[in-house]
């Protein structure tokens, strides 16, 4: 059993605070992708999508949360394109075509916010059972 309590003070707050760091950087170019003009670029490259007309329907994209929304839902889509494809949410053609540039920022948003979910979940399941 680790004693999370010997380490150095430094050590603690680092572990403590790293997954809220993960998850607000994944969080903020998320944020980043919806207010710039990346977004009319992502809503462009899927515009054939059923898919996505059903996320602008739901939750708009008028405010800085409804388009963090869309994106944050479009990068799940992205994270995974041949499950959406092959459930019929997402276009072949649109994803093989979609500006790579755009993709690998979705998907470092997409990455750093489930790591960051998972390490603070891990964290609090350990701490619960009393392994730190």
């Amino acid at each position: 059993m680790m004693d999370l309590k010997a380490w150095p003070l430094e050590a603690q707050i680092a572990l403590g605070l790293a997954p809220f760091v993960f998850c607000l950087s994944g969080l903020g170019i998320g944020v980043h992708l919806a207010c710039s003009r990346h977004f009319k670029v992502m809503l462009k490259a899927l515009e054939n999508s059923p898919w996505l007309h059903q996320q602008v329907n739901l939750w708009g994209i008028t405010s800085v949360r409804s388009r963090t929304l869309v994106v944050g839902s479009v990068c799940g889509a992205m994270l995974r394109p041949r499950l959406g494809i092959r459930k019929g949410v997402l276009d072949p053609a649109e994803v093989a075509d979609f500006p790579p540039y755009l993709k690998r920022r979705m998907y470092i948003s997409s990455w750093l916010t489930i790591v960051g979910f998972a390490w603070l979940m891990v964290g609090i399941g350990l701490i619960k059972l009393g392994m730190f």
